[in-house]
């Protein structure tokens, strides 16, 4: 049983802690903390906390690439990255603990010529050969096909692998025209997906039917804090998690993704698994990193959790 996870423009995240933040021209940070990251890469490291074998595919290049992918050595994660020659990007978060503050400064990520793209596609193919699942995450990197989820959505049908996606903008749209498995997007990429505001649970609910026609088997939709609603295309469920002391926000869509996908190769019941994936982002909430979760917290929350019919 093999997760591939494919993270096309993938990250060095950097935190800094800056108590009561101010827009100066001199700031103290009083904490900094570098993580490996990247949707794909968290969704791994997700799944390798909860005992799956999983591996990072994508793009990489220069120290920080070498980094990253050194990182992941160390964590005892898997990783077969194609390397390019710009530098891998570093994604800056400003923490403010005192007022709640959390910006996130967002590079776009190295580019990768069409020669890259070829190869990475190759190392794509051969890595399909033996995995139970595939995990499409995350933003494009200039240079990168449009249709990128898309072509690799179809390669993975013509090899009978299912495929989870959660990507944004114009990749979902094209995304989800190949028919994955699997959707994870949130309200917001949801909304701009079907073209229309989300402001009620019925209007959240006929959305979620319009990806079903396109084609996708299994909605989930992440609605951070007040958990999530997903649809396995019969009923419509919605987990939520007792309140918690939030430490950190980023990756808890990933860490969802990553039990969700726990969830169906262990073949829990479509609510079970929904409420899985819901404390497995929650859980992401407490610790320091990206999806760095401690599984006792996660077994307790998702004790407590609850999954009702909508």
């Amino acid at each position: 049983m093999k997760v591939v996870t494919v993270t096309l423009n993938p990250a060095i995240d950097k935190t800094v802690v800056v108590p009561n933040f101010r827009p100066e021209r001199v700031v103290r940070v009083r904490e900094v903390y570098l993580y490996p990251s990247g949707k794909g890469v968290n969704v791994a490291r997700v799944l390798s906390r909860l005992g799956v074998k999983a591996v990072c595919l994508g793009f990489i290049g220069g120290y920080f690439g070498r980094f990253l992918a050194d990182s992941l050595t160390r964590e005892g994660i898997e990783h077969d990255f194609n390397i390019v020659s710009d530098e891998t990007r570093i994604n800056l978060t400003i923490c403010d603990p005192q007022n709640g503050l959390e910006v996130h400064l967002v590079e776009p990520g190295a580019k990768v010529t069409e020669e890259d793209w070829l190869i990475f596609v190759s190392t794509y193919e051969r890595h399909l050969e033996n995995a139970s699942w595939v995990a499409l995450c995350g933003s494009l990197p200039p240079g990168v096909p449009i249709d990128a989820y898309a072509q690799l959505i179809r390669i993975a049908h013509r090899k009978s692998v299912p495929c989870a996606l959660d990507t944004s903008g114009e990749a979902l749209l094209k995304g989800v025209g190949a028919k994955p498995k699997l959707v994870k997007p949130n309200k917001q990429e949801l909304a701009e997906l079907v073209g229309e505001e989300l402001k009620s649970e019925e209007k959240l609910r006929s959305a979620i039917l319009k990806v079903h026609q396109l084609g996708v088997d299994i909605v989930v939709v992440s609605l951070g804090k007040e958990g999530a609603i997903g649809s396995d295309g019969t009923n419509f469920w919605k987990a939520t998690t007792l309140p918690v002391k939030v430490v950190n926000t980023v990756g808890s869509g990933d860490a969802l993704l990553g039990g969700l996908i726990f969830a169906l190769l262990k073949e829990m019941s479509f609510e079970e698994a929904l409420k899985f994936a819901v404390a497995t982002g929650t859980a992401n909430t407490l610790v320091d990193g990206p999806c760095y979760i401690d599984l006792r917290d996660l077994h307790e929350i998702w004790s407590l959790a609850s999954v009702r019919k909508l």
